[in-house]
């Protein structure tokens, strides 16, 4: 009887002894995957048999009503320290002042193709993008986005020396500037992390994405894979899906260099942030089954273990060891991060860190899931 009265008044804490058990496995499992990811980025070198020539390059740069950002990018691009490169502006369905102004910019470098409409089963961007590879004169394209900023007048300089003969692909590295505020610091976190992973998957053999906002590819391995055929229609894609589609385990190269960056500004805006990640996390559902078996595993134990962490903390069902085991975890993982910023020349702010690194583990995994299911996703308007 004395046995049955003490099981009866220990069944309200088993669940709690449970889920405690969840969270040192997920912490576990988080742990290893983390370690895994960052081992090869540790080092910044990279293994690529580096090339001493200068290949001529042709920068291609879509862009639908942005002659504000064009007025900005324009002179950075023309001021590029590289022997021999061509400038490709696509002006896709611009009614802003994008037209005048091109024709205002004299140089022989800057090839200009105006896109009055978009044929149907192709998406605005992809079509924009093909129109200016198919008039490209180089082999190697350089890609970037009108909102974005080179660094360094070295920026074309710096692709060169990754175009061995082996090398058909070049994944470049595109912060977004760290701002004040939090959609700033959820983008700049974002960004770092998805920089962390495809890096890593590149190093390994395995790339499966880069940023269409600072990329390099051939024209001939472009043209040769059926440009964007099957996915033309689908918005975004234009980036990841292609590499998916023209990676091999050796034929990609990682450009670290500090004088490769491009920046952006991220969204202020809640509604811009959500169209814009809703756009960019719809383009999962058409990733390979192991790289979305890949990104389920590590975005589940992730938030599996933030879970598991605020319901044993605000229920007070909780050993504190479990408060001081996440703390070490959260701590060891700011300073891996933190490094890794560095290598990467992009922003990281410790103090944002624990509330940006929950954000990154529940809510854009469900914004996620909300992706898959919007059809109205545009590129542009």
């Amino acid at each position: 009887m004395n046995i049955t009265i003490l099981w009866l008044l220990s069944l309200p804490t088993k669940p709690y002894r449970v889920l405690e058990y969840f969270f040192y496995t997920f912490a576990f499992l988080h742990f290893l995957l983390i370690t895994q990811t960052i081992a090869p980025l540790l080092r910044k070198s990279s293994t690529t048999q580096l090339n001493t020539l200068s290949p001529p390059f042709s920068v291609i740069v879509c862009a639908h009503n942005e002659v504000k950002n064009l007025k900005k990018l324009m002179p950075l691009l023309l001021a590029q320290q590289y022997v021999d490169f061509e400038i490709i502006i696509v002006l896709d369905r611009c009614t802003d002042g994008s037209i005048a102004f091109m024709q205002s910019v004299n140089s022989a470098q800057v090839l200009t193709i105006e896109v009055p409409a978009v044929p149907d089963g192709f998406n605005p961007k992809k079509y924009a993008l093909t129109q200016g590879i198919n008039a490209a004169h180089n082999e190697w394209l350089l890609l970037t986005d009108a909102d974005c900023r080179p660094v360094s007048d070295q920026w074309i300089a710096s692709f060169a020396p990754y175009t061995s003969e082996k090398t058909e692909l070049i994944l470049g590295i595109s912060p977004y500037e760290s701002q004040p505020g939090l959609i700033s610091q959820i983008t700049t976190y974002e960004t770092l992390q998805t920089a962390i992973h495809y890096t890593s998957a590149a190093y390994q053999g395995r790339a499966y994405m880069g940023v269409g906002r600072n990329i390099a590819y051939r024209k001939s391995t472009f043209r040769k894979a059926g440009g964007f055929h099957p996915f033309e229609a689908v918005v975004g894609g234009d980036d990841d899906l292609l590499v998916q589609k023209i990676t091999t385990p050796h034929n990609a190269a990682i450009n670290f260099k500090s004088d490769s960056l491009t920046n952006s500004s991220p969204e202020r805006k809640w509604k811009g942030y959500l169209k814009q990640k809703t756009r960019h996390l719809s383009v999962g559902k058409h990733y390979q089954p192991a790289v979305k078996t890949a990104h389920f595993i590590r975005a589940s134990t992730h938030g599996v273990l933030w879970l598991c962490f605020l319901y044993l903390l605000f229920s007070f069902q909780y050993s504190s060891r479990i408060i001081v085991l996440f703390g070490l975890l959260i701590l060891v993982k700011g300073v891996f991060f933190k490094k890794i910023a560095n290598n990467l020349g992009m922003p990281f702010n410790r103090i944002w860190f624990p509330l940006v690194d929950l954000i990154y583990a529940i809510f854009l995994p469900l914004l996620g899931v909300r992706a898959m299911f919007v059809k109205n996703i545009r590129w542009k308007k």
